[in-house]
């Protein structure tokens, strides 16, 4: 039996993907069966855009972070219209760009099952065209991930995570688990399916998981710790992903990782000589462990500092003081850490004023900040401001249907600033904040390439 697992199109084809590496090892670990990991993500990019890789990787271009960040600008300056028309076409019902070509690299691979992994709304609707592409062929497919909408759920077998998947192919195809009882659950992610030269980035950069879901788990805003129990990974399995990779760049995609555990972590990627990156919350009780963990290859660190107004971070059940986020970021500088500030504007009840104090921290601390990365506030469905709006001044929600992704969320508040309003201040500001940037600003759509450079 062959399982074939597909990441489809599209997201920054700048990273392995974890979800399809994680998932072939997990399968692997439990049955005796063939699996593969096909990138289509990565496939279609280098199809599309093949100039761009081969300029990236000239040796002059490869030790400036400027001249890289210029390729990319015009990398991403060309792609997001390829995106946006090829979304609209199966929006439409048309056949999108290099479908047949991507099809036809499923049915070389004569898979059994066919796994769809959809991290991103974005890989939606090429996902969707595959998934009844490949029905219509009486190929057997399944789907998951945190973006497999309810119409994929609708339409499609949908299952919830790695032991679903074990379970499924275990039914359906009369295959005998290794093991009785529980799943063997001591995975050591495999990436050695992919092609470096399918990747715009001059090193191959590994993304690796240390735990299931965030430890904290109690931002309003968010949703990735929803229906999660926190546990965290083996120690040696982590160790033993990178020996097997033999790579030397690593990308932690945990939302957050606590500080005993980081230390754990540190001490591996010192003794193996990696470089890493990861994202961390501003707490000053990491200062102390700041010079371990540049010492052990941290490079660059991705702070959720999301606004510079105490009440608004209240608000948001941050767990974090802004004026010790100050001192952090200080003492990462101080050492050699690249800062890229994560900033949400707009989350409800957030008054002009309170814009302003996010703008005037930035400002007094652009020294310390070498990137940073804006969003505005999204409603998601399952997050404590959604299942709570009264609590955050929120008066109506709206819920408009939409061909293929999930329902667009609006909504109406009774103080602070409208969405529309905070959109506009946003790009009033837009230059304000881009003069901070110490880095290009395309690497705002390349975080993890930043520890390649000095």
């Amino acid at each position: 039996m062959k399982l074939l697992l597909v990441y489809p199109p599209f997201c920054t084809p700048s990273i392995l993907p974890y979800s399809i590496s994680y998932l072939k090892s997990f399968v692997k670990d439990n049955l005796d069966v063939d699996v593969k990991c096909l990138d289509l993500n990565a496939k279609f990019h280098k199809l599309k855009f093949k100039k761009y890789y081969s300029e990236l990787n000239q040796t002059e271009i490869k030790k400036s972070i400027e001249k890289t960040g210029e390729i990319l600008f015009k990398f991403n300056e060309e792609s997001k219209p390829v995106y946006r028309g090829n979304n609209n076409k199966v929006v439409r019902g048309e056949e999108p760009e290099l479908i047949k070509e991507l099809i036809q690299l499923i049915i070389d691979e004569k898979p059994d099952l066919v796994g769809f992994s959809v991290v991103y709304n974005s890989q939606c609707f090429y996902a969707t065209v595959f998934l009844n592409e490949l029905r219509a062929r009486g190929i057997n497919c399944v789907v998951g991930g945190p973006s497999a909408n309810e119409k994929m759920r609708s339409e499609n077998i949908c299952l919830k995570n790695e032991v679903e998947l074990v379970e499924y192919i275990e039914k359906t195809f009369d295959v005998v688990k290794k093991y009785s009882g529980h799943c063997n659950c001591s995975t050591v992610n495999d990436y050695l399916d992919y092609s470096e030269d399918d990747y715009l980035c001059s090193e191959s950069i590994i993304p690796l998981k240390t735990c299931s879901t965030c430890f904290y788990r109690q931002c309003a805003f968010c949703t990735h710790y929803k229906d999660e129990f926190y546990f965290e990974y083996e120690l040696e399995n982590i160790k033993k992903t990178i020996v097997n990779s033999g790579k030397k760049y690593f990308f932690l995609i945990d939302d957050m990782v606590s500080i005993p555990r980081i230390i754990q972590l540190a001490k591996i990627f010192k003794e193996l000589k990696v470089i890493w990156s990861c994202q961390l919350k501003p707490t000053t009780d990491l200062i102390d462990v700041l010079p371990q963990l540049y010492e052990s290859g941290l490079r660059c660190v991705c702070w959720g500092v999301e606004s510079g107004n105490q009440r608004v971070l209240d608000l948001m059940k941050k767990g974090t003081k802004i004026n010790e986020v100050k001192d952090v970021l200080i003492a990462s500088s101080k050492i050699g850490i690249k800062n890229i500030a994560f900033i949400m504007f707009g989350f409800p009840g957030e008054t002009e004023t309170e814009f302003k104090d996010t703008i005037k921290f930035l400002k007094d601390n652009s020294d310390n900040i070498d990137l940073v990365s804006t969003s505005i506030f999204g409603l998601q469905k399952g997050s404590k401001v959604y299942n709570n709006p009264e609590e955050y001044g929120i008066v109506k929600i709206t819920e408009k249907p939409r061909t293929i992704l999930d329902e667009r969320i609006s909504f109406t508040v009774d103080a602070g600033m409208t969405p529309q309003r905070v959109a506009a201040i946003k790009d009033n500001y837009s230059r304000t904040i881009q003069k901070l940037d110490k880095l290009p600003r395309i690497f705002n759509y390349f975080k993890e390439q930043i520890m390649l450079f000095d």
